[in-house]
């Protein structure tokens, strides 16, 4: 008789995912990693933040499981990736981005309700001030190496006018007009939005080149006038017609010649992959509903039937890859 593989090990590593990432958020709410940035003892972590011993002990064991601290000789220390990524004040900080995720924690526990009734497990009304300021600026963190990796994979140069629709915190255009000093801006978000891009864009120093539509991106008038309109991680929040009307009013706004760049997780054309986009999808289910990954055949769809040129992808990041589309010159 032939053995039967084992596969405890995979389902485990799975079914226990949910244990790794709380180890992760309560050590970053705590406040441990930035202590951890000189050895210490677990009771002298314990002493600066009030905590219990023998529990604080636990926590940093369990920081040591999944390698974001090492121990040595009853001592710990954050390793690389936490000294980088969940330190206040270092550049790669993602401290709001935890917090982002720490928040969809309700929402995923109740996956299966979702996909029985097609209906996101929250409301967008439930997100307050505090949560979206934290998803706005964790949208700002993880921005900016795509924004930079966009300037690698694209010559950006003839353009003058860029339109970032549904931006949030504006970093792509504050990268790029900070490449291109001929280069403005339009950022268009909700109102609530608005205000925490403005924030950026001072901090930046390029309040002169910025402009602001504070609406609704399916609700307002885009102008006109833009030679560049990005797109960058909204389709996923919509569903297949809204999106379509997104890229008309994208194709009415665009000068001739323009360009239309949309970034987002696209999957491959059976949906076999990438892991990312296919585990993004049902992200986009519990928190919205209608939203999802799409093909790039649906976005060519889309840009065809609204007069662009043909299309093509461009490879940006792991998770993300860009389509390009232009509006013709003549």
């Amino acid at each position: 008789m032939a053995e039967t593989p084992n596969y405890s090990d995979q389902v485990s590593a799975v079914a226990t995912g949910f244990m790794r990432s709380q180890i992760l958020f309560a050590a970053h709410e705590g406040g441990v990693f930035p202590l951890l940035e000189t050895e210490r003892s677990a009771d002298e972590v314990a002493a600066a933040l009030s905590w219990p011993v023998r529990t604080t002990r636990m926590l940093l064991d369990g920081l040591v499981a999944i390698e974001f601290v090492g121990k040595t000789g009853g001592r710990y220390l954050n390793r690389e990736v936490a000294s980088a990524c969940l330190v206040p004040g270092r550049p790669g900080y993602q401290g709001n981005y935890l917090k982002h995720q720490h928040g969809g924690w309700e929402a995923w526990s109740r996956l299966g309700e979702a996909i029985r009734t097609e209906r996101a497990t929250r409301e967008e009304e439930e997100r307050g001030p505090e949560e979206l300021r934290h998803f706005i600026l964790a949208m700002a963190e993880i921005g900016r190496t795509s924004a930079a990796e966009m300037l690698k994979a694209l010559d950006l140069s003839p353009y003058r006018h860029v339109l970032d629709v549904g931006g949030g915190p504006g970093t792509y255009p504050i990268v790029f007009l900070r490449e291109h000093p001929a280069m403005r801006a339009t950022l268009l978000d909700r109102p609530p939005v608005i205000e925490i891009a403005r924030e950026q864009v001072q901090a930046a120093g390029l309040e002169s080149r910025f402009g602001y539509i504070p609406d609704d991106m399916l609700d307002t008038d885009f102008g006109t006038g833009y030679d560049l309109i990005l797109v960058s991680n909204v389709i996923h929040m919509l569903g297949a017609e809204p999106n379509r009307e997104l890229v008309r009013r994208s194709f009415a706004a665009l000068e001739p010649g323009g360009l239309l760049i949309v970034k987002d997780f696209l999957p491959e054309p059976e949906r076999t992959g990438p892991p990312f986009s296919l585990i993004f999808a049902l992200h986009m289910l519990v928190n919205t509903g209608q939203g999802d990954t799409y093909t790039e055949d649906e976005i060519a769809s889309w840009t065809n039937e609204a007069g662009f040129d043909t299309g093509r992808i461009v490879p940006l990041t792991a998770q993300s890859r860009l389509w390009l589309a232009k509006k013709p010159a003549g």
